[in-house]
């Protein structure tokens, strides 16, 4: 069927009469071409990659603690109850109003997977938004390159994390994508402060998203720069910048949070886990990221190469985000959260790897192109499954709380008074908040605790300065967690709670345990529970991981007769 249409009619209506004389065969190609769009792909199988670890396990302590938070914020909104903001802002690494609300509010719905899905959802939009924005600098070779090797890398797929990390990675990809929208439409002003905007509500979100805004702010730069003189890209540039920090100092005021991110940064005692091994701290950001950082070095060699580009400058910016997070890893000598603080970098070296495989590809006749991308598919084949294989691994360094969680929760709804679980920094208490419907009742938790490190007097004396301190501080329950890395042992005996008299294989064991957990008071915490008339042992059973054997022993005081 021809239609003749007036050669005066604007372009906009010409395709909508267009669209609407297709027929239906043409509708549905059209919709096929959608569904098997490569993009479609990419975004399924990453999807199904993150999936896989959803159900894998138990809530990891920080997730815990987050949703935790979260539901004690909404109910201080809907019913005036009380937070305890000091421990807030000591724990939380970033704002309490921001993520936490909603992951508890997924957390309601349908519970720890539903909040683990939430953040699959906004890496799943920071594919689609990396997708959009290398498509229009690079390309749709390069875009389908990019979202492909960023969404299948092992930072991305095991933040499918119910915490504040995914949430903060894809505001700043939407701040990126919108920067790239204000450079070439005729709203950029609008763009350009809703960009600030993202960028100030991913740092407020997570304060560790901060060390990325300079790359962000240079990358703005260097789009603007393309399209405009760089006198005027500059000036936008340092608009760019005053807004942020106007939003930003804006959020935190309103939010209350400057106590909270200046605790973070300055006041927060070093991670047992800082002064690691460089060698260690490198082989790990091999692991994670050196696949794609690899091509992104080839990508920047291929722009240099590039005789009058002028887009080596941010094919450069580029390469140089994936090394950011690495550099300060290595700085601070710690591999701790490495992975999941890597896709900040990744989702912009991404695109100098994509540009470079573009580029190398080019030349190569349109009818062997399709057999060269398939060549490159499946050399990708092996870091995807490594990929996979990291992320499964890292969803089981942490214990299984299914079993203790069973344990404690008659227990924790039988007793009154206040809870304790020393040991591993607060880590325990945060499972158990999370799980116990007495989580809510967060002033039960929120006491001196039993330190496992008495610093002060005779080792002999510990066990008695324990049993005056469970006489005044009338816990409900004491939980104690006793664990070991010991490769050979085949798990811990529930013997390991000793007699009274004590003095066995038992006592040589316990005293192992608790040289090797950094915890040596809890041997003597053990004899002072056990020889404790007003407590009893409720429940033993294993806390094991994959690097350690352990078991949980609860101890319930006595109920009154």
């Amino acid at each position: 069927m021809n239609v003749v249409m007036p050669s005066t009619a604007p372009q906009q209506y010409q395709a909508a009469i267009r669209r609407s004389i297709q027929s239906p065969r043409h509708r549905r190609l059209d919709r096929g071409r959608r569904v098997l769009h490569p993009l479609t792909a990419i975004c399924t199988v990453q999807a199904v990659l993150s999936l896989t670890l959803v159900w894998s396990n138990t809530a990891f302590t920080d997730e815990a603690y987050y949703l935790w938070a979260g539901h004690l914020e909404i109910a201080h909104w809907l019913h005036g109850a009380s937070v305890p903001q000091a421990s807030l802002d000591k724990n939380l690494s970033g704002s309490p109003i921001f993520y936490p609300p909603l992951g508890a509010l997924a957390d309601s719905i349908g519970g720890l997977a539903a909040a683990r899905i939430l953040s699959l959802a906004v890496m799943l939009l920071a594919t689609i938004f990396l997708y959009l924005t290398t498509s229009r600098l690079f390309g749709g070779m390069a875009a389908i390159a990019a979202s492909a090797l960023w969404a299948t890398s092992e930072p991305v797929i095991r933040l499918a994390f119910a915490t504040y990390d995914p949430w903060s990675v894809f505001l700043t990809a939407l701040a990126a994508w919108l920067a790239v929208q204000a450079g070439h439409r005729r709203q950029w002003r609008t763009l350009l402060v809703a960009s600030a905007a993202s960028l100030a509500l991913s740092n407020a979100t997570a304060y560790s998203g901060v060390v990325i805004d300079p790359v962000l702010i240079a990358f703005a730069f260097l789009v603007w720069r393309r399209s405009m003189p760089t006198t005027r890209a500059a000036l936008r540039a340092a608009m760019f910048t005053a807004t942020l920090a106007g939003f930003f100092g804006l959020l935190m005021t309103a939010s209350r949070s400057w106590s909270g991110i200046v605790f973070t940064v300055f006041g927060r005692s070093h991670s047992v886990f800082q002064g690691q091994n460089i060698a260690l701290v490198v082989n790990d950001i091999w692991k994670y990221s050196g696949f794609i950082m690899v091509l992104a070095v080839v990508g920047s060699f291929v722009a240099v190469a590039q005789k009058g580009y002028s887009g080596r400058l941010l094919v450069i910016l580029f390469t140089c985000a994936g090394f950011v997070i690495p550099i300060a890893q290595i700085y601070e000598r710690t591999a701790e959260s490495l992975d999941k603080h890597l896709a900040y970098g990744l989702w912009f070296a991404a695109m100098a790897a994509a540009y470079g495989f573009s580029k190398l590809i080019q030349p190569v006749p349109a009818g062997r192109r399709a057999f060269a991308t398939l060549c490159c598919a499946a050399v990708i084949a092996y870091p995807v499954i490594n990929g996979l294989q990291l992320a499964q691994a890292t969803y089981h360094i942490w214990a299984n709380s299914g079993d203790f969680i069973a344990a404690f929760r008659p227990v924790a709804a039988q007793v009154g008074g206040p809870f304790t679980l020393p040991g591993a920094g607060g880590q325990y208490d945060h499972i158990a908040q999370y799980y116990l419907p007495q989580g809510k009742e967060w002033i039960r938790w929120d006491n001196p605790g039993l330190s496992l490190d008495p610093a002060q007097g005779p080792q002999s004396s510990w066990s008695a300065r324990y049993k005056r301190q469970l006489k005044s501080r009338d816990y409900g329950a004491v939980v104690l967690f006793y664990a070991t890395t010991f490769s050979s042992a085949p798990g811990l005996p529930s013997s390991i709670l000793l007699s009274p008299q004590g003095g066995g294989t038992d006592r040589k064991l316990l005293g192992l345990v608790g040289a090797n957990s950094g915890e040596p008071g809890l041997p003597a915490l053990t004899l002072a529970l056990e020889t404790d008339s007003e407590y009893q042992l409720a429940a033993v059973g294993p806390y094991d991981s994959p690097h350690n054997y352990g078991i949980y022993a609860i101890w319930q005081k006595r109920m009154q007769t």
